[in-house]
């Protein structure tokens, strides 16, 4: 399975989350339309660009062209990069949110089950309730208040299964402390 940061040797992963596979899908659709948009301005202006600015005009038409499909390979890097990297792993004894922040910056949070006071489920929209994904929104005494879990798949099941292994860690640690050595 993927790595964890800092794992312990107890420590058995439980839950391994990303966004819902159909975030990827439209962040593909919505490249894929302004490519679209782009090829289609560049065909209707190529004439006015040549009475604009001459025999310049076509070059002109192809660097901005260029210019502007770099732009969206980017974006769609971004959004790939974003989905592939931001993860909620839920092991046996800890909740890790892992947040990839633009495209050199990374945030890790990590909440202890013993720490968990309440698990919620925010599932808003015609598209989340069709495809049944949403938030799941994990509230904390920590210095972090709350962890979200961001348009995963099934989130009432991931909220039931967080709370059954904050139950189970509960009984073991009775005190909400590790004690494995």
């Amino acid at each position: 399975m993927n790595s964890i940061p800092d794992q312990k040797p107890y420590e058995k992963t439980k839950l391994f989350l990303r966004r819902h596979g159909l975030i990827l899908f439209f962040t593909y659709l919505w490249s894929g339309v302004l490519v679209l948009v782009g090829l289609a301005a560049f065909y209707f202006s190529r004439d006015f660009l040549i009475l604009a600015f001459g025999i310049n005009g076509p070059v002109l038409a192809q660097f901005l062209l260029t210019v502007y499909f770099l732009v969206i390979w980017q974006v769609l890097f971004k959004g790939l990069a974003d989905y592939y990297l931001d993860t909620w792993i839920v092991t046996d004894h800890r909740v890790l949110e892992i947040h990839q922040i633009g495209l050199f910056k990374r945030d890790i949070s990590e909440l202890r089950l013993g720490k968990i006071q309440d698990v919620s489920v925010k599932i808003e929209g015609m598209m989340p309730t069709f495809f049944n994904y949403g938030d799941v929104i994990i509230q904390t005494a920590g210095v972090v208040q709350e962890f979200k879990f961001l348009e995963v798949p099934n989130p009432q099941k991931i909220k039931d299964d967080i709370l059954r292994l904050h139950d189970n860690f509960m009984k073991e640690h009775p005190e909400g402390k590790e004690i494995h050595e």
